[in-house]
């Protein structure tokens, strides 16, 4: 498990969401909505590259999906 307040991010995907965050988000909230996607990925220690970055901005619903995914597999509980 990581601890809630830490996020491993490799250099593509921290670039390509510091773009996102400058060119293509609409508001705050979007900002808050991808932060929470990239906290949910994380929460398994894994670093997170630019193969999570569909799902970092897609919807709360395809985190849920790879939770689902992660708890059928025994990765959680």
């Amino acid at each position: 498990m990581n601890p809630k307040d830490i996020i491993k991010l490799d250099v593509p995907l921290f670039i390509r969401l510091l773009e996102y965050a400058r060119e293509d988000a609409k508001d705050d909230m979007e900002l808050h909505r991808v932060a929470e996607n990239v906290i949910e990925l994380a929460r398994y220690g894994e670093t997170l590259g630019m193969i999570d970055y569909l799902n970092i901005l897609g919807p709360q619903e395809n985190i849920d999906e790879i939770r689902r995914m992660k708890v059928r597999a025994g990765i959680i509980k």
